[in-house]
Formats: structure tokens, sequence, C-alpha cells
């Protein structure tokens, strides 16, 4: 995945930024940056694409990026989801069981209509 595979992308490509999730999280952007190994931007920018796909099945394919309803669940899914990536059962939040519940839902609900066409 290129570095800089999001800042040349469409703003309104995705609900929510490199620099937004940063903010969120509590991480300078210029060290997330500067990190050697971009391990940490790398599963940001990985959660940033999924977030995207997150919100396209819970509200639809063309969900309003700009809404910041949109931009805060899109932070608060990525927020969970790095803090708890691991998914330890002991550790994981309601927040990601629903997360996970919604996914496994929207994930049966499209195999289901794409057998039906």
């Amino acid at each position: 995945m290129a570095d800089n595979e999001l800042a040349n992308t469409d703003e309104t490509k995705y609900a929510v930024t490199l620099e937004d999730v940063c903010d969120y999280m509590g991480y300078l952007v210029e060290e997330v940056e500067a990190e050697e190994s971009k391990i940490v931007k790398r599963n940001i920018i990985r959660l940033i694409k999924f977030s995207d796909l997150y919100l396209q099945g819970a509200i639809g394919e063309n969900y309003p990026k700009g809404d910041e309803r949109a931009k805060q669940i899109a932070l608060l899914v990525i927020s969970d989801l790095y803090d708890y990536r691991d998914l330890d059962s002991k550790n994981i939040t309601n927040t990601t069981r629903k997360l996970l519940n919604d996914l496994e839902w929207q994930l049966k609900t499209e195999m289901r209509k794409n057998s039906d066409e």
C-alpha cells in the first residue's frame, strides 16, 4: 500500500481523513507519517477503508460522506477496532461486538440478495 494512498484521493471519497483519525485517537500526524515501519499508518488507512465499507453496508452506498454523523460513526468504528484489533473475547467491547454482528448480518443479507439475482 502506498504511503500517500489517502493523500492522493479525493477528500470526499471517505468520511474521514488520516488527520481526522489521528486527531481523534490522540496521535500526531507527523509522528504517524514519520514512523519508520509505517505499521500504525497502514492500520489506520485499512480501517478508514473498512469504515467506509461498513457505512455503505449500514446506511447505503451513497451515504453522505460530509455529514458529521457519518464522520463520527467512522471515527468510533476506527477507534474501537484499532484499540481492540486482537479480538480477544475477554477484552472486546460491546461496540465491537455490535459491529461484528452488524457486519455478519450485512454480509449474509448481501449474499442472499446476490443469490436471488
